[in-house]
């Protein structure tokens, strides 16, 4: 089918991965506990350097209350929990460390002479806790050499079970039944939950196995060794010096996270005949002599006297959970009840503009939504103040705030001009809609300044708010209509004000900026005029696809469109909570459908206008197109692009709309099908993290790009930076494909990330 085809020339062979599932922290490594920490692996960057810091860091936000308890219980005995404890020695704190088994345990229980590589190599740490090239011994004996030096309050073998709030304290238990009194909690255990399972028939099996102990077990023995990542990688290369045959399965186009010199080894043993490769292939079945292996083509068994399932481990979300702390993405009644309030704020304000000029029962539907995200206002601040949740920082004071004062004020503005015919300032609710979204993008864009600290989101972030603030609001509703009336727009059959703002429809000048079909009235238009005609015809398709081949869609998107602009300040916050499941990647198709239904309204309202010059029959296309249009508008306009767009700020992302839905990006996705603008990564930097996935206010599966070195050419890309200048490791650049290889982006080179 024709849609099928269309879709999968857009996408081409983009990988869809999932983000990984951490818990809830925020830049201070604090949770939803108040004092309760986590460092290390669980912050989502797998680096034994950076889990060293995060130990000497978070001693910089640990709050410190005056009681005869310890400062700090610090949980696991990692280079992160070490540290942790070394920081506190050197401040003079009273800490404590409790460790289930031993310390450095996850090192201990990786696979005989494993590599280490201390990257980030230019990363020069302040702990005491040294993370260097080597191998799992001579690590291990620097850091047990470490601890004999310059010991600290270690418990070993004291599994924790619970963690008790008593107020402003906490009680850590474990299952030995001792107690810690603190005043607050690290957690740094890493993520060694449970391993992931195939679940496949004989995965328990008792020559099945989770962790590769020694390499030597395999000697004069078939090994089959399934995953794809550097884990996988590592112990295939380790066995098949030892086994009699090694087979490695992948169930991908290929192993896609391997570190440089594991892929260059790996390569060699396969040239060789050490390892055999299998990729794009399935376990289908494990007995105790063969495993079972499907591919798209054939079926296959290879006899296996040890299986080791390598595709990674679980967090330890159950224990976590358990202590109360909250997860990434998982909702919360409190969320709930927000996003029902925003939602209905954002029917209240969509519709509440549109009232007076749309139908009437538009207003009391606007009237309906402000009862209920009031209702919903008060349950949320109920739930929040009951809940126990951390100190409010400063910025969320002033963030919540603010959009306490924005809701109340527009709902003044709405309930006075509908109810009692009072217009503050003289102004309909739609002037004032317009103030509060240019001021909200204005306040949140300066946050993100003050937050982002690059040049590159320091001149994209003033380019949105000059954009919105001038051309969006100050020259339609205030410039423009002032001029008019002093006359400087000319006279009434002058140029300006027949051709550009014609019966002084000042209203127009937003299609300077909001090209067709974002803002069809460019185009849908019963009395377009030549100027407006051209102008559109010539910034939709002539300028715009100028714009995108050059620097990719996202040079509209990320710099001047309005949506966008409240999408990365306002939404600046939550792009993390974009969805990157099965459903979200099918559904963010939908707006190739809406861009047709509005190319078929746009053609028809034009033919009409234009044919029926000529044969007056030709006036029924145009009826036909105004019959529909107002459905279009209800449900694209006001329903996607408003309630929907800005409603789910807070559940989901800011991006919502952009992604799914607008046409105008759709219009672009073809556009970007022949852009040379791209993101570059340098694969054997990619430490596979997913901070660039998790970051993505697209959904992009950047990760699945840079850990295979795949120029990423995705569609939805808007190059707001966030990728780029997260990633801890350097790995991202922008750039271009051009006739003599990569140019790498004069723009972010001047700008800097």
């Amino acid at each position: 089918m024709w849609p099928s085809s269309y879709f999968q020339w857009l996408t081409k062979s983009a990988p869809t991965g999932v983000v990984e599932v951490y818990p809830e922290i925020s830049d201070s490594y604090e949770t939803n506990l108040p004092n309760v920490f986590i460092i290390g692996d669980l912050t989502g960057v797998p680096l034994l350097k950076f889990a060293a810091e995060s130990g000497v860091n978070v001693w910089k936000h640990i709050r410190v209350n005056k009681t005869d308890y310890l400062d700090a219980v610090i949980i696991g005995s990692g280079p992160a929990g070490l540290s942790c404890a070394y920081e506190a020695k050197r401040l003079g704190k009273k800490y404590v460390v409790l460790e289930a088994n031993l310390p450095f345990q996850t090192i201990q229980s990786y696979p005989k002479q494993k590599p280490i590589f201390a990257e980030p190599k230019n990363f020069n740490s302040q702990s005491k806790v040294v993370i260097q090239d080597s191998i799992k011994e001579e690590l291990l004996e620097s850091l047990n050499a470490l601890l004999q030096k310059e010991p600290v309050a270690l418990h070993t073998g004291k599994r924790v079970s619970s963690i008790q709030s008593n107020g402003s304290f906490y009680t850590v238990h474990t299952e030995s039944g001792d107690s810690y009194h603190t005043n607050s909690v690290v957690i740094a255990i890493g993520k060694s939950g449970d391993p992931k399972r195939l679940e496949v028939k004989g995965e328990t099996n008792p020559n099945v196995f989770y962790r590769l102990f020694d390499p030597y077990d395999s000697k004069d023995k078939s090994i089959v060794i399934v995953g794809g990542g550097d884990s996988a990688v590592e112990a295939a290369i380790a066995c098949s010096d030892f086994a009699n045959e090694v087979s490695l399965i992948h169930r991908g186009k290929e192993v896609s996270r391997p570190k440089e010199e594991n892929q260059i080894l790996l390569e060699k043993k396969v040239k060789e005949g050490k390892i055999k490769l299998l990729l794009e292939s399935q376990v289908t079945e494990i007995t105790e002599q063969n495993v079972f292996v499907k591919s798209s083509v054939s079926s296959s068994k290879h006899k296996a006297d040890l299986v080791y399932i390598l595709i990674g481990n679980l967090a330890p979300i159950p224990f976590l959970k358990k202590i109360g702390i909250k997860i990434q993405n998982e909702k919360s009644l409190s969320d709930w009840v927000g996003f029902f309030s925003l939602f209905s704020f954002a029917g209240l304000a969509y519709l509440g503009k549109a009232s007076f000029y749309g139908p009437g029962w538009f207003s009391p539907l606007a009237t309906g939504f402000a009862g209920l995200s009031i209702l919903g206002l008060i349950l949320f601040c109920y739930l929040k103040l009951t809940g126990g949740t951390r100190p409010l920082q400063p910025w969320i004071l002033i963030r919540n705030t603010y959009l306490l004062w924005l809701f109340f004020y527009f709902l003044f503005v709405y309930i006075s001009a509908t109810y009692f015919g009072y217009t503050l300032f003289g102004k309909y609710p739609s002037f004032h809609y317009t103030m509060l979204y240019s001021l909200t993008i204005l306040v949140f864009g300066i946050r993100r300044i003050l937050v982002r600290k690059t040049n590159y989101i320091l001149y994209q972030t003033l380019c949105l708010i000059f954009v919105q603030v001038f051309f969006l609001f100050l020259l339609p509703e205030l410039i423009l209509p002032e001029l008019g009336d002093l006359g400087y727009l000319g006279s009434p059959d002058g140029f300006l004000r027949t051709q550009v703002f014609p019966n002084d429809a000042y209203w127009k000048a937003y299609g300077f900026i909001l090209a067709w079909p974002l803002s069809m009235g460019v185009l849908y238009d019963g009395g377009i005029t030549n100027f407006w005609l051209g102008y559109g015809v010539l910034f939709s398709f002539g300028l715009i696809p100028f714009l995108v081949y050059r620097y990719g869609k996202g040079a509209y998107c990320g710099w001047i469109c309005s949506c966008g602009g409240l999408a990365e300040t306002l939404g600046d916050e939550h792009r993390q909570k974009m969805p990157h499941g099965k459903w979200a990647y099918r559904l963010e198709h939908s707006g190739q459908y809406i861009l047709f239904i509005a190319f078929l309204l746009t053609a028809l309202k034009l033919f009409g206008v234009y044919g029926k010059r000529i044969n007056p029959g030709l006036e029924a296309t145009e009826f036909i197109a105004d019959s529909v249009k107002w459905i279009y508008d209800l449900f694209v306009d006001i329903g996607l692009a408003g309630v929907v767009g800005v409603g789910f700020y807070f559940l989901f992302s800011g991006r919502i709309w952009c992604r799914m839905f607008c046409p105008l990006a759709s219009l672009m996705h073809i556009y970007a099908k022949f852009s040379r603008f791209r993101i570059f990564s340098e694969k054997k930097k990619c430490i596979s993290c997913n901070i660039c996935t998790k970051n993505c206010h697209q959904g992009i599966d950047v990760m699945g790009y840079a850990s295979r070195g795949i120029p990423l050419d995705s569609v939805q890309c808007v190059r707001c930076s966030a990728c780029v200048s997260l990633c801890p490791t350097d790995v991202l650049e922008f750039g271009r494909f051009v006739s003599s290889g990569i140019q790498y982006d004069s723009i972010q080179a001047k700008l800097g990330k």
